[in-house]
This record gives structure tokens, sequence and C-alpha cells, in this order.
């Protein structure tokens, strides 16, 4: 049934995370302290960074040892060579080199920059850190399900989200990057417009969802890194996967990262 009302909230009172942490109890509790306990076919969409910083996905700098193609790399960009490490070993190749932007296909697939390394609200200032993208998001948004409706008793829909730039246009927008009992596209059957025409929209709900969410979570010093979504239409999926809307770019003259080559065309 299609609702004309929707509902976005950020959650107050998500602490930092720390490795280890049970995300999703903190989840609970912060929702139930806001007024407003999880009921079933919310959604919950959660930051990448705080589900990467509770699985431990938060690498010291100083642990990481640069080869020569990330030196190269940083001499190129002007970016510290031990994020450009990064950027090659969470990548499956790299397609291009903007100026400072190094535009990647990371090893799950997602295209953008950076390979989804971020060192923005990592830790301390006193000792550097890059979070990385989490191991499989999917599975990340199904134990947070999971636990959820452990915790609550409430079937919801899990969306972690992360911000994704494009070649195309400048800025970033959110994006889902993992999900869990909601359906990466929104088909409906047999339609037609308001002319009696056939029409067969194809919707990327999860990427509004995630989208619409960035709004409210902010970026930087913001802290609302968990959103709940009522009364968004979608189509439940418990065998959901976020592999299934990606489609793998061109490459023409892509350079694999596993070849440790960065001869990408320079450019702004």
């Amino acid at each position: 049934m299609t609702t004309w009302d929707l509902t976005f909230r950020a959650l107050p009172g998500i602490p930092l995370i720390k490795p280890g942490d049970d995300l999703p109890a903190l989840i609970a509790k912060a929702a139930e302290d806001d007024g407003l306990p999880l009921a079933g076919g919310d959604v919950v969409v959660v930051a990448q960074k705080i589900v990467s910083k509770a699985e431990g996905r938060v690498v010291p700098l100083a642990d990481v040892h640069p080869s020569a193609e990330a030196e190269d790399l940083a001499r190129r960009t002007g970016r510290d060579a031990r994020l450009c490490q990064l950027y090659l070993d969470e990548s499956k190749a790299i397609l291009e080199v903007k100026g400072r932007h190094v535009v990647t296909v990371h090893r799950l697939g997602f295209t953008g920059t950076g390979a989804g390394v971020d060192r923005s609200n990592s830790g301390d200032s006193s000792e550097e850190h890059a979070v990385l993208l989490p191991v499989d998001p999917d599975a990340s948004a199904r134990s947070i399900r999971d636990r959820l409706r452990e915790l609550t008793g409430a079937t919801v829909a899990v969306i972690v989200s992360d911000s994704f730039g494009s070649a195309n246009r400048e800025g970033a927008c959110g994006a889902a990057i993992g999900i869990a009992g909601i359906r990466h596209l929104e088909e409906p059957g047999d339609e037609a417009d308001l002319f009696g025409n056939p029409s067969k929209p194809v919707m990327n709900r999860v990427d509004e969802i995630a989208s619409a969410a960035s709004i409210l979570m902010g970026q930087t010093a913001a802290a609302r890194p968990v959103i709940i979504a009522r009364g968004v239409p979608y189509t439940r999926d418990d065998h959901a996967s976020l592999a299934r809307l990606l489609i793998e770019p061109a490459q023409p003259g892509t350079v694999a990262a596993n070849d440790r080559a960065t001869d990408g065309p320079d450019g702004h």
C-alpha cells in the first residue's frame, strides 16, 4: 500500500563508536530514549563509518608501508603515500587519476574516489588512522537487522550508507553499500501512465532512501549517523544483496590494482 507520508528522523544519543561495540543495542536504546521505538517496516539507515568502526576496520597509518607504486601515486596526487597504498589495497582497479582524486573500483564493485578510504572522524588526532569500508556490508546490514529484531521484536530493513562522488557531477550524495530486508530495486508490474500508455519504471529505492537520510546525517561533526525512515514504500526481501544493483563500469585503459600500476590519465 502506498503512503503519502514519510518520516525521516536522525536519532540523537549515538555515542562515539569503538571496535567491538554492540551497535544495534546502541541504536535500539537511542530510539527508545528518543520516543521513537522501532516498528515493523521501518528502514534503519546506518552510516558506514560507525559500522566500520564497530567492526574494527580502522587502520593506524603508522602500520602502512607504501610500495613504490603508492609512492608514485602520492607524487602525482600530492596525497599521503600511506593512503595511496590503502587505495591500492582496497581496489580491484584504478580507473583514472584526476588531480588529487583517484577514481577507483573498490574490491566490492563500488566506483568512487579513494576506494572508500576515509580519515575523517577516524580517531584521536594524536595518532593518524584511516577507516576502510566493511569487509561485507550486506553481512553487516543483516547482522544489524537480526540483532535489532532480537532486541525489539521489530522486523525492519537496514541500509548501510556512504557518500559517493560521481565522475559526471560535482559533490557527493548518500548511497547504499549494504542492505538487508529491502529489495535493491522497485520493479512494478505492467502499469500505464496518465494517458494509458504502457509504463514499467524501475526505481533504485535503496539509494533514494540513503540519499534522503544523508541530508539529516550531515558530514564531519554533525554526529547523526543513524536515521529511522518510517512510511517508506519498499519491497521486503529477506535475501537482499546490494551486489545485484551494481553494474561493472566500462574500463578502457583501466589499471588493475593487482598489477600494481597507476598510469591512469591525468587531468582535472
